[in-house]
């Protein structure tokens, strides 16, 4: 039962870390945001998916927020910081925790 439990608080960690260094940093071009820890590697990926090539103040949202998150790890840790153009035609690919997606109603019209 332990190992039930630490996973769920790993998810509810790492989500609310994501979900606090999001806030006042979701730019308009933000489709998705995720994230996952590897304890093997000691390292912390954060992926930002954007409509198209993302600007430079579309950037800046997402380092914040990743620096957000980063700065709840020990400094034995690295951040792997994913900054992807994903258009609206193409899909999206997720890391292990989806935190943030962009309602999109398009994706919901059959």
């Amino acid at each position: 039962m332990q190992d039930v439990d630490e996973k769920v608080s790993r998810r509810q960690a790492l989500e609310f870390y994501l979900m606090r260094g999001l806030w006042g940093e979701v730019h308009p071009q933000l489709r998705q945001a995720s994230i996952e820890a590897d304890r093997a590697t000691r390292t912390v990926r954060v992926r930002f998916e954007y409509d198209g090539e993302p600007s430079l103040d579309a950037l800046e949202c997402g380092s914040c927020a990743a620096s957000e998150v980063f700065a709840c790890f020990p400094a034995t840790w690295e951040l792997d910081e994913q900054h992807v153009a994903a258009p609206r035609s193409g899909g999206l690919s997720q890391l292990e925790y989806l935190v943030y997606l962009r309602w999109e109603p398009e994706r919901y019209v059959e």
